[in-house]
C-alpha cells in the first residue's frame, strides 16, 4: 500500500497518484503534519497552536479561526486521497481519523521492526530489503514544515530512536551479506548528518575491519575519541576504545560457560507497544546501562520485558537472566544480597554461603567481567533496592520493571502507559476467541487498556457473564480471579501497592476515591484530603504509577480509582467517607461561583451553603483565569452534580448546576447545560425547595429552547409560571415569559411573542431588573421585526443597547448589535447593516460568547446574500454551519443550512442547494418544528 499522507519530509497528501508536498502554504501543511503523529488522537487547539507555530513565532490574532480554515482546507483534500480519512472540530479540539498504515511514518515503524526480527532470525537479505524500504520512505528532515519546541522534540526522539537503529539493521546486514563497499559509501553520507550518533561509529568500525581495513579502523577510532573527549564524553569515547579493541582482538577466546535461559516463556499473544519496543531496541545498540519500564499496576510490563528478551534474545550470546525482586506482592520484596546469590546461580556459579556480602558481589563483578548477559530485575519496589546492583552488572544490560518511578537511578526510562482500544480488542481476541462483539467492545473499554485485566476477564468469561448485571463492572473486573489465596484478582494486585506507601499517602489515596471524576488538581485534592498541603503524598502516588501526573492535573485510571473507592469503604467509617464528599463538592460548588462571579457579574446563582470546614475554593484573579478554570473543571462538575444527586447531597446537586449552567449555556455546551439543569429541577423537589425546582425549571425550558426542544421547553415553562404567579415572584414572572416569548417567536408566531415579550417588560420594570430589561427589549425588537414592524424594533433595540453598555453587558451588546444589523438589512440598507454585523461580531468574539457568534454570523450571512455577494455569503454561512455544530445550537443551525440553500441555488449549484435544504429541513422536523420544516422542503422541487 503507497502511503496516502507523508510526514517523513515536507507534508505531503497523495493527490492524483503522486505524494504532493505543494498541496497548501507551510502553516496549513504544519498543522495537518502536527494530527498525523497521532492520527485518531484529541489534541486541543491551543496544543495545536504550540506545534504549529511555537513559543516564539507571532500568531494570527484569532489562532482559533486561523485553525478552523485550514482544517476546512485540509478537508476538501481529504476527499480526493485513495483512502478514507476524516478531519474533525469539536469544542477546540480536532482529531484526524484515518488508518495509520495510510501514514508514512507508521509503515516506516512496522518495516523497521519487521527488519529487526529478520536479523534477529540470521535472515540478512530479508533484514536489509525491508530496512531499505523503511529508509527510503524519508525524503528529508522528518515534519520538515514545523519549527516549533515540540515538533523538534519529536524530531529528535524519532531520529535517535527509530532512524538510526534502522540504519543500523540496514547496514549490519550489508556486512552479513559481505556488501561491506555499500555500507561504508551509505555511512560516508550518514555521518556528516549524524555526527553525535555513537552508534554509527561503531558502525564503521565494524564495515572497516569487515573490509580488513584495520589501520584505517585505528585511526579512525583514535580520531573520534579525540573528538569525544573533548566534548567531555568520556564514557562513549572509552566505550569506543574497547569496542575497537574486541574487534582487533577477534572477540573473546574464553573457555565455554553456562550460558542462562531464565527468561519466562514468551507472551505468545503479545500485542502493540511499537515505541516501547523500539526504545528498548535503540538499548541494545549501547550494550550495556539501564533501562527501567516504568508503570501501572497490571500495565503489562513485565510481559514488555520478556517478549522483548525473547526477540533480542541472539543479541546476547552469553543467555538472559531473570530476577523477581518482589517489590510488590504478599511476600517481602528480595534484599540486594539475595539477588546477587540468585544471580551467581543462574550463571551456574554456586554462591559461598560462608563468604560475606561484599565478597559474593565481588564474585559476581569477576564473573561478569568476560560475560555479558541480558538480565532483567523484574518487580522494583524503589531505587534502593536496584542501586547496590548496578555496579555489579556495569558490564550488562539490564531492564528493570517497577510501579514506581525510579527517579534516583541513573538510567533510561521507558513509561509503560495502557493498550489502545484497539490493541486491546486484539489482545482480548486472542483469550475470547470469537465471542459476541457486545461483549469484547464492554470489556475493552472497563479495562482501560490493562493487559493483565484482560487476561483477567478472558480466564474468567464464565463468572463474569454470571455475575454481569448484577455487580457494578468494574467492582466485578476487579474481583474477578479471587481464590482461596486471592492472588490472582486485579483488587489485590493495586492493593498491594497501596500498602506499600507511607500513611500519608494512604489516607490521600482513599480520600481521592470519592472524588466523582477520574482528573482533577491539586485543589481539589487538598478538599478530597482535608489534611493541608497534599503535595508530597499526590508525589508519592505519581512515583508509584497510582496516579498520572500532567502538568498540574492528575489523573487515576477508572480501575485504579474504584479500587481506592472499595478500600475506602473497607477502612473508613461512612461518617468519614461522608465529610469527604461533601469537601470535595464544597470545592466546587464555592470554585464555580468564584468563576461565575467574576464572568457573569450581577446573576444569582442562589442563596449559598454553610461553608465547610477545611476547604479553600479557588479563587480568581480576573475573567481569563476564570474561564480556564470552568475549561478545565467541566467534565468534573458535571461528574459532581451527577454524584451529589445519586449520593443524596441534594443541596449540592440544584446548586452546582445554577454556578456552572451560565457558562455551558454561553460556550455552547447545551447538551450538558440541559442535563445541569435536569438534576437541578429533580435535586431541588427533593430538598424541598419549590422556589429553586421553580428557578430551574425555568433554566430547564431555556436550555431546551436551545436544543430545539420545543415542547419540552414550553411544558417545563408553564410548570415554573405557575410556581412564579402562585407566589407573586415579580422576577421570575418576566424571566418566564421572556423564555415563552422566544419559543413563541422560534415557532414563527410573531403577535404571541410580542404580547409575552410586553408581559415580561412590564414585570422586569416593575422589578428594577436592568438585566431582564435589556434582554426582553432585545427580544421585542426581534419579534417586532418578524412583525415587519421595522421602526418599533429599531427603538426597541436601540434602547436595549443603551442598557447593555450601562450594564456593561458585552454578550447581550453584541446580541443587540446583531439585532440592529438585521433591522438594517431588513430595510434595504446594507452598509449599515454590514457595520452593526461586523461590529456584532467582533463584541461577541471578545467576549467569547459562542452562542452569539453563531446568531451573529447568521445575520451577516442574511446581509451578504441580500446584497449579492454569494461569496462572502457562503463563507459565513458554513462557518455559522461549523459552530453551531461544534455547540449543539440547532435552530441557528437550521437556519444557517437554509440560508446556504439559498446562496447556493443563486449561485447555480443546485444539487449542493438541495442537500442544505434537505439537512435544515431534517433539524426543522427532528425540532419539532412543522411549519419551518415544511417551509424548507417546498423550495426543492418534486421529482
Amino acid at each position: 500500500m503507497e502511503a496516502a499522507f507523508g510526514v517523513l519530509g515536507s507534508t505531503a497528501l497523495r493527490l492524483d497518484g503522486e505524494l504532493d508536498a505543494r498541496w497548501a502554504p507551510a502553516k496549513p501543511r504544519a498543522m495537518l503534519a502536527a494530527l498525523l503523529v497521532a492520527p485518531g488522537g484529541a489534541l486541543a487547539a491551543a496544543a495545536l497552536a504550540r506545534w504549529v507555530w511555537g513559543d516564539e513565532q507571532r500568531r494570527p490574532s484569532n489562532t482559533a479561526a486561523t485553525l478552523d480554515v485550514y482544517a476546512t482546507r485540509i478537508r476538501r483534500l481529504l476527499k480526493q486521497l485513495p483512502v478514507p480519512a476524516s478531519l474533525r472540530g469539536d469544542r477546540g479540539t480536532y482529531r484526524l481519523d484515518t488508518d495509520r498504515s495510510a501514514i508514512d511514518y507508521f509503515q516506516f515503524r512496522e518495516l523497521a521492526t519487521t527488519a529487526r526480527e529478520h536479523a534477529v532470525r540470521g535472515d540478512h537479505a530479508g533484514a536489509a530489503r525491508l530496512s531499505d524500504r523503511a529508509l527510503r520512505l524519508s525524503r528529508g528532515k522528518p515534519l520538515e514544515d514545523l519549527r516549533s519546541p515540540d515538533a523538534m522534540a519529536w524530531r529528535a526522539r524519532f531520529e535517535r530512536e527509530e532512524l538510526i537503529p534502522a540504519h543500523s539493521t540496514h547496514l549490519r546486514a550489508l556486512v552479513d551479506l559481505g556488501r561491506g563497499d555499500e555500507a561504508l559509501a551509505l555511512l560516508d553520507v550518514l555521518l556528516p548528518e549524524h555526527r553525535d550518533s555513537l552508534a554509527l561509529h561503531t558502525l564503521r568500525l565494524v564495515v572497516l575491519h569487515a573490509l580488513r581495513r584495520v589501520e584505517e579502523a585505528g585511526e579512525y577510532c583514535l580520531a573520534v575519541r579525540g573528538s569525544l573527549r573533548a566534548d567531555g564524553d568520556d564514557q562513549a569515547a572509552e566505550h569506543l576504545l574497547r569496542h575497537h579493541e574486541s574487534l582487533v582482538a577477534g572477540g573473546p577466546s574464553a573457555p565455554p560457560h553456562h550460558k542462562p535461559r531464565q527468561l519466562p516463556r514468551d507472551v505468545t499473544d503479545f500485542v502493540g507497544r511499537t515505541t516501547e519496543l523500539a526504545a528498548l531496541d535503540a538499548a541494545v545498540q549501547a550494550g550495556r546501562g539501564v533501562v527501567v519500564l516504568e508503570g501501572m499496576p497490571g500495565v503489562g510490563k513485565t510481559a514488555l520485558a520478556v517478549h522483548w528478551g525473547h526477540r533480542v534474545r541472539a543479541h546476547f550470546p552469553d543467555g538472559g537472566l531473570f530476577v523477581d525482586l518482589a517489590g510488590h506482592s504478599g511476600q517481602p520484596p528480595a534484599s540486594p544480597a539475595a539477588v546477587v546469590d540468585e544471580l551467581l546461580a543462574g550463571l551456574g556459579e554456586k554462591p559461598d554461603s560462608s563468604a560475606t556480602p561484599p565478597v559474593r558481589a565481588a564474585a559476581l563483578r569477576r564473573v561478569l567481567a568476560s560475560r555479558h548477559p541480558l538480565v532483567v530485575l523484574d518487580n522494583a519496589r524503589d531505587a534502593e533496592q536496584v542501586r547496590p546492583l548496578v555496579p555489579l552488572l556495569a558490564e550488562c544490560l539490564v531492564v528493570v520493571t517497577s510501579r514506581t518511578a525510579l527517579t534516583a537511578l541513573d538510567a533510561r526510562r521507558v513509561q509503560v502507559g495502557p493498550l489502545s482500544p484497539a490493541e486491546s480488542t486484539t489482545l482480548l481476541g486472542t483469550r475470547l476467541g470469537r465471542d459476541d462483539a457486545g461483549l469484547r467492545a464492554e470489556v475493552v473499554r472497563l479495562c482501560g487498556g490493562l493487559p493483565l485485566v484482560i487476561a483477567v476477564v478472558g480466564g474468567h468469561v464464565a463468572e463474569y457473564r454470571l455475575r454481569r448485571g448484577s455487580v457494578p463492572p468494574r467492582r466485578l473486573l476487579l474481583e474477578l480471579g479471587i481464590d482461596a489465596d486471592g492472588d490472582t484478582s486485579p483488587q489485590t494486585l493495586f492493593t498491594w501497592s497501596y500498602r506499600a506507601l507511607p500513611p500519608p499517602a494512604r489516607d490521600l489515596f482513599r480520600a481521592l476515591g470519592a472524588h466523582p471524576g477520574s482528573e482533577f488538581s491539586a485543589s481539589a485534592a487538598r478538599a478530597c484530603w482535608g489534611g493541608g498541603d497534599p503535595s508530597g503524598a499526590l508525589s508519592t502516588l505519581v512515583e508509584a504509577n497510582l496516579l498520572e501526573c500532567n502538568g498540574d492535573r492528575f489523573r487515576f485510571h477508572d480501575l485504579i480509582r474504584e479500587c481506592a473507592h472499595r478500600i475506602a469503604h473497607s477502612d473508613d467509617p461512612p461518617a468519614h467517607r461522608r465529610a469527604v464528599e461533601r469537601r470535595i463538592l464544597a470545592y466546587y460548588l464555592g470554585s464555580a461561583i468564584a468563576a461565575h462571579d467574576i464572568l457573569y457579574p450581577g446573576h444569582s446563582t442562589g442563596p449559598p451553603l454553610p461553608p465547610e470546614p477545611l476547604v479553600l475554593p479557588s479563587r480568581f484573579a480576573d475573567a481569563e483565569s476564570a474561564r480556564e478554570w470552568f475549561a478545565a473543571e467541566q467534565v468534573n462538575l458535571m461528574a459532581a452534580m451527577v454524584f451529589a444527586a445519586h449520593a443524596g447531597h441534594h443541596g449540592y446537586a440544584w446548586r452546582l448546576p445554577h454556578a456552572a449552567s451560565r457558562y455551558l449555556q454561553r460556550n455552547g455546551h447545551h447538551e450538558e447545560c440541559g442535563l445541569a439543569r435536569e438534576i437541578a429541577v429533580e435535586s431541588a423537589r427533593r430538598d424541598g425547595n419549590a422556589e429553586a425546582e421553580a428557578s430551574s425549571l425555568a433554566d430547564l425550558g431555556l436550555a431546551y429552547l436551545t436544543l430545539g426542544r420545543f415542547a419540552d421547553a414550553e411544558r417545563a415553562l408553564l410548570r415554573a409560571r405557575e410556581f412564579a404567579d402562585a407566589t407573586g415572584n415579580v422576577r421570575g414572572q418576566g424571566v418566564i415569559r421572556f423564555h415563552l416569548g422566544r419559543l413563541a417567536l422560534h415557532l414563527g408566531d410573531a403577535a404571541r411573542a410580542i404580547g409575552l415579550l410586553n408581559e415580561s417588560l412590564g414585570f422586569a420594570e416593575r422589578g428594577h431588573d436592568g438585566q431582564g430589561k435589556r434582554w426582553t427589549l432585545h427580544a421585542l425588537g426581534d419579534a417586532l421585526l418578524a412583525a415587519g414592524r421595522h421602526g418599533h424594533a429599531l427603538t426597541a433595540l436601540r434602547e436595549a443597547e443603551r442598557l447593555a453598555v450601562a450594564g456593561g453587558d458585552e454578550s447581550a451588546r453584541a446580541s443587540v448589535l446583531a439585532g440592529i444589523c438585521a433591522v438594517w438589512r431588513a430595510r434595504g440598507r446594507f452598509p449599515e447593516a454590514a457595520a452593526y454585523g461586523e461590529a456584532a461580531l467582533r463584541t461577541a468574539e471578545e467576549a467569547r460568547d459562542s452562542v452569539i457568534v453563531v446568531a451573529t454570523l447568521v445575520a451577516l450571512t442574511e446581509v451578504e446574500h441580500a446584497r449579492g455577494a454569494p461569496a462572502a455569503a457562503e463563507t459565513l454561512a458554513r462557518r455559522a454551519i461549523n459552530l453551531a455544530d461544534r455547540v449543539h445550537d440547532l435552530p441557528t443551525h437550521a437556519r444557517a443550512l437554509d440560508l446556504l440553500g439559498d446562496v447556493l441555488v443563486g449561485q447555480g449549484r443546485t444539487p449542493q442547494a438541495h442537500t442544505a435544504w434537505r439537512d435544515s429541513a431534517a433539524l426543522y422536523d427532528l425540532m419539532g418544528n412543522a411549519a419551518h420544516h415544511q417551509a424548507v422542503l417546498a423550495k426543492i422541487p418534486r421529482p
